[in-house]
């Protein structure tokens, strides 16, 4: 009786080995879920597409759809004319631009100016330490109009051949557009002695928010309405 129960004692041990061997979770296993075993391929994918989230290029700006306007409070067409490209008071060519050029801006100012208007020059002299230089960097883009020249010419090459000087003589840093015979601002305003300058400023929608015609605006008004405008 002695003999077979060592017999059997053997086979019985090599059992409870093979089973405590087998598949399961054990003591110290890595592999669950809160370690992040059999989650980490997951956690690297969601890390990967964040990244490709974050590289994105941002969806392109589209202009305001209509309808357009002329009037306080109505949106400005997408106005399109030629810049000037100037080297020193010489022209050297020119370069089609447009409204949207402006998109993204938080506020836009056109300004149209005549080579014989007296008012325009007197605003120019200031314009640049007044406007310019304390709201370029804040968000204001701006762009000026010439429809004449001094002798009133209207023409695109006599336009061309003024539109330099008149920059490099106040030293502007914007662009200088040209308009012959006022074909786009023609509905904006009198394009007069009593109607030039046009001053207008643009929110970020392109929406006419401050307009002015025949006069210089006061430069504390205008910084104002710059303020207010780039708050937004």
């Amino acid at each position: 009786m002695h003999l077979r129960t060592l017999t059997w004692l053997p086979a019985l041990s090599l059992a409870i080995t093979l089973a405590l061997a087998g598949p399961g979770c054990t003591f110290g296993d890595t592999n669950t879920p809160e370690d992040g075993g059999v989650d980490a391929p997951d956690a690297a994918t969601d890390d990967g597409d964040s990244a490709q989230a974050d590289n994105a290029e941002p969806e392109p700006l589209v202009y305001p759809p209509g309808p357009y306007g002329t009037h306080l409070d109505e949106t400005v067409a997408n106005l399109a004319m030629e810049e000037a490209i100037c080297d020193g008071d010489q022209n050297t060519g020119t370069r089609p631009w447009k409204l949207e050029d402006f998109l993204g801006a938080g506020a836009v100012m056109i300004s149209v100016h005549a080579g014989w208007c007296s008012v325009c020059k007197t605003q120019s002299e200031s314009l640049m330490a007044d406007v310019v230089n304390p709201y370029d960097d804040q968000g204001l883009k701006i762009a000026m109009v010439i429809f004449e020249d001094a002798s009133h010419a209207s023409d695109r090459a006599s336009l061309l051949a003024y539109v330099c000087g008149y920059k490099s003589h106040y030293g502007f840093n914007f662009p200088m557009l040209i308009d012959p015979d006022v074909e786009v601002m023609a509905p904006y305003f009198r394009p007069t002695e009593a109607g030039t300058p046009l001053n207008m400023l643009l929110d970020r929608d392109m929406v006419i928010r401050y307009k002015v015609e025949g006069l210089i605006p006061d430069s504390r008004v205008i910084q104002g309405n710059i303020e207010a405008l780039l708050s937004e």
